[in-house]
């Protein structure tokens, strides 16, 4: 599974969209990591500034930023993923919502 461009011949006569499913999915993953590391800084950089007004010592300020860091990149991870796999979808014929439905009579 090292070699991805090999993996896209292997099955590009099979599945048709495979090869850009893959490249959205290796954009979507590595945005969600970087949503992480800009959430965490972001939170904890706050944090660090409002250390005065919050109720908590300067101990839990990695805990909440990584909880907050995790959720944010989750979410978008997840939403782009489904949007990969819609795109995917669509790129095969027999998925799309505008192929018509034969109907035997």
């Amino acid at each position: 599974m090292n070699n991805i461009k090999a993996l896209k011949e292997q099955y590009k006569d099979v599945h048709p969209g495979f090869g850009s499913y893959m490249e959205c999915m290796s954009r979507t993953l590595l945005t969600g990591l970087s949503s992480f590391t800009i959430a965490f800084a972001a939170t904890y950089i706050g944090q660090s500034l409002s250390k005065r007004y919050l109720p908590y010592s300067k101990k839990s300020f990695v805990i909440f930023s990584s909880l907050f860091a995790a959720a944010v990149s989750y979410r978008v991870t997840s939403v782009r993923s489904k949007a990969c796999q819609a795109g995917w979808m669509a790129a095969e014929e027999k998925h799309t919502y505008f192929t018509e439905k034969s109907t035997a009579k």
